[in-house]
């Protein structure tokens, strides 16, 4: 409950580093049901050794999707969030139950103090209404005497299955909303016919995911409109992680199941080891709101800075970014030596397996990257051997251990640089000292990852940055990061200046391919996420910022307000490109920049860099489909609702930062089952 005395924040320095081994997710197997509540409860995040300023340690306040064995209490160690293991075309209902309380009950004291009214959120009593319109933005505690901002009353949740090829129905959109007294809801509530049906005891929705896209590393996390910063801050977040059995991969490569998860994340805590987030806003129209949250402390599956003992050969992980607004540089490093440790080969991100292994940074040649750069939600499938000859050779002094290291400044990539000592640390690997037989996948020899007939379809060639042969987009649409400023920074981040609110204005069309380029005129880098679709990134280009900022300016109407949306005239007759804004071409500069290997598979969050024109290519069908085909369609109506696409920096989603798209069905017929209900 908001309380009003201040929150003492804890120095990251104070909790003790690589004491811990690293926790393990819970793995559940999704074979046609699971249930998970949405819990608040305890976990000992902080290393071993930490002492609170008042009393001992017990365990950091968090909340989570929990499986049967933790609401037992049968599974040990820190909580970070559940592994569900799912199969290609096996369907599975996810029951999700949403027990969180209310900001009476919880003991996240961050939650109802970093609330904001001010803004268009979920708002499940009704509270912003009764502020009068003409106080929208106007509406800090000082401004409205004896009003507070801040929410109170029972917490909303709904989980949106990310990167999941879904119905809109089941996307867990940030309208879903249910509360955990059931009594509210948001206006494209859903859940599975036949379940919660009373009204006084919907504080759950079911969802059955149809599990049609090929094997990928997924992730679910909650989105509600408004709070997803607080609720994803909160623990609200697992792995999802999809097998194909029909997919001829390498027999020695290590399955997904065998793969050690590494969900990486910041956090700040108070000196009595529970969790703190920044709620002094820099504007008054927006009181508890900051444009990114940043942490000084950084947690590795549920635990700050553990260490994990391996043996010298190849493992599998797989590496996800759930911070609100970090982005990590990883890298290998022997602490000791101060020689860089072997590389990591990526064989997959967010939307699947690559052809073929690719090598990053670590002692590589020079066109490797130096570094694996993650931004939040971004997800890559890695091996690294930690018997690597090279690097042995090369560190014969070797110490044992192995730094995963952190150098992305925050925000991404031109703000505060880390700390070596406790930013600039993820966690250690404590390698055996004995050589092993090693029999499993090696990706320096034993060839692609992708059997020949079942390689990646390429709508991009990566070698030239270009459109493969055969594809023909339908449209191409230019549209603007933008940044409205206020006295004290920014007020609100928008997509193509509009609010959420704004007209949708992007249709797409199933089975077709679109041309996104983003003109990112803020000063930070941005994950674009888009639901439903995957992309393969084409290119990147810088433009002149300044140049096209001038016109930009200009050809807006003289009544056109920031966040209304596209203008609808054009200046002095400038060609408006399709998303309403004068065409950038003219203002481009510099080389087209192909994407890194390492990224050239499909995608679902794309990292857009300021000053640079960003562009991929969208397929609103499924995967497999072929590059020259004109159709491709999904198993489900895609038109029945809508879907996103926002920058997945939470605290920018929250503060409008995204939008709405829908898609026009195709006129072929579905291969829908009778009396499916998803």
């Amino acid at each position: 409950m908001h309380t009003g005395k201040p929150q003492p924040h804890l120095h990251s320095s104070m909790i003790p580093q690589f004491v811990d081994p690293l926790p393990l997710p819970t793995l559940i197997r999704g074979r046609s049901a699971v249930t998970l509540t949405m819990d608040e409860f305890r976990s000992p995040m902080l290393s071993t050794g930490f002492r609170g300023a008042n009393r001992d340690y017990q365990g950091t306040w968090m909340w989570g999707y929990r499986g049967p064995e933790e609401r037992t209490g049968t599974a040990a160690g820190p909580h970070c969030g559940p592994v569900i293991l799912a199969r290609r075309g096996q369907p599975l209902s996810v029951r999700y139950i949403n027990r969180l309380g209310s900001t009476a009950s919880t003991n996240l004291r961050f939650w109802s103090e970093a609330t904001d009214d001010t803004f268009h959120w979920a708002d499940p009593l009704g509270t912003r209404a009764m502020r009068p319109k003409s106080l929208d933005h106007m509406a800090s505690s000082a401004m409205l005497p004896g009003r507070d901002v801040h929410y109170a009353g029972p917490i909303p949740a709904v989980p949106h299955l990310h990167g999941g090829i879904v119905p809109a129905s089941i996307d867990g959109g940030p309208d879903a909303w249910f509360t955990s007294d059931g009594r509210y809801h948001g206006p494209k509530y859903h859940t599975l016919t036949g379940t919660a049906t009373r009204a006084n005891q919907r504080n759950e929705a079911t969802y059955r995911y149809p599990n049609v896209q090929e094997a990928a590393p997924l992730w679910f996390h909650d989105h509600v409109l408004g709070i997803t910063r607080l609720n994803v801050y909160a623990g609200l977040f697992g792995v999802y992680l999809l097998e194909d059995p029909g997919m001829s991969l390498p027999p020695n490569l290590p399955s997904a199941a065998e793969a050690v998860p590494l969900v990486l994340r910041d956090a700040s805590f108070d000196v009595d080891g529970q969790l703190f987030f920044n709620s002094e806003g820099v504007n008054p129209e927006h009181p508890s709101w900051v444009p990114e949250f940043i942490g000084d402390a950084i947690i590795v599956n549920g635990k700050t800075w553990p260490f994990h003992k391996v043996e010298r050969r190849r493992y599998r992980f797989m590496i996800l970014n759930g911070s609100n607004a970090r982005s990590f540089e990883l890298s290998l490093i022997d602490p000791v030596t101060k020689a860089a440790g072997p590389p990591i080969w990526v064989i997959g991100n967010d939307g699947g397996y690559l052809d073929a292994p690719v090598r990053v940074g670590s002692g590589g040649s020079p066109k490797d990257e130096k570094e694996l750069l993650v931004m939040p939600a971004e997800r890559y499938e890695v091996i690294i051997d930690f018997g690597d000859p090279d690097f042995l050779r090369r560190n014969p002094n070797f110490s044992g251990k192995l730094l995963l290291r952190n150098t992305a400044g925050s925000p991404y990539p031109g703000g505060d640089p880390v700390f070596g000592t406790t930013t600039g640390r993820v966690m250690t690997f404590m390698v055996g000292r004995d050589a092993v037989v090693d029999n499993s996948y090696d990706p320096t020899t034993d060839g692609p990852l992708r059997a020949a007939d079942q390689r990646i379809v390429r709508l991009t060639d990566p070698a030239t940055g270009a459109l493969a042969a055969g594809v023909k987009p339908r449209v191409t649409r230019q549209l603007t990061l933008n940044e409205v400023m206020g006295e004290g920074g920014p007020l609100e981040v928008l997509l193509n200046n509009s609010h959420f609110m704004a007209k949708v204005s992007e249709h797409a069309a199933e089975g077709g391919t679109e041309i996104w380029e983003i003109v990112n005129l803020t000063e930070d880098a941005h994950p674009i996420h888009i639901h439903l679709a995957n992309f393969q990134v084409l290119n990147a280009q810088a433009f002149d910022k300044e140049a096209y900022e001038e016109v930009y300016e200009k050809a807006f109407r003289h009544d056109y307000r920031p966040g209304a949306g596209p203008p609808l005239g054009y200046y002095q007759g400038n060609r408006r490109a399709l998303g309403g804004n004068p065409d950038v071409a003219p203002y481009l500069r510099g080389p087209v920049l192909p994407p890194w290997a390492h990224a050239a598979g499909w995608k679902d969050t794309l990292l857009v860099r300021p000053g640079m024109v960003t562009r991929f290519a969208v397929r609103f069908a499924p995967t497999e489909t072929r590059a020259d085909e004109t159709g491709g369609h999904y198993p489900f109506d895609p038109a029945d609702g809508s879907y996103m696409w926002h920058c997945h920096i939470l605290d920018h989603e929250d503060n409008d930062m995204m939008r709405s798209f829908t898609i026009a069905k195709a006129t072929k017929p579905r291969r829908l089952r009778k009396g499916r209900d998803y």
